[in-house]
């Protein structure tokens, strides 16, 4: 009875997880990157986010990227008129 036998599955799924590891290891350097390059209104807010992305990985990572402030500035912003009545 062989207790080990060999398969190319396993090496599908060690190649395919090293592509995924490669590839949030990319994302997580960019992050970091972007956070260096980045400027705060407060100092402190670029340390919180270095904590998130280094001690919570996945999330923090993702998180940092989704809320982008680059793409917020082409938000329009709802600032009524309203001491002009048009009617």
């Amino acid at each position: 009875m062989d207790l080990v036998t060999r398969s190319s599955g396993l090496m599908v799924w060690q190649f395919g997880s090293l592509f995924v590891m490669l590839g949030y290891l990319g994302f997580t350097i960019y992050a970091l990157i972007d956070l260096i390059r980045s400027e705060f209104r407060d100092q402190h807010m670029k340390l919180i986010w270095a904590i998130l992305i280094l001690m919570i990985p996945v999330i923090g990572t993702f998180l940092y990227l989704g809320m982008n402030r680059k793409t917020n500035k082409h938000r329009r912003r709802f600032s009524p008129n309203f001491s002009n009545p048009k009617y």
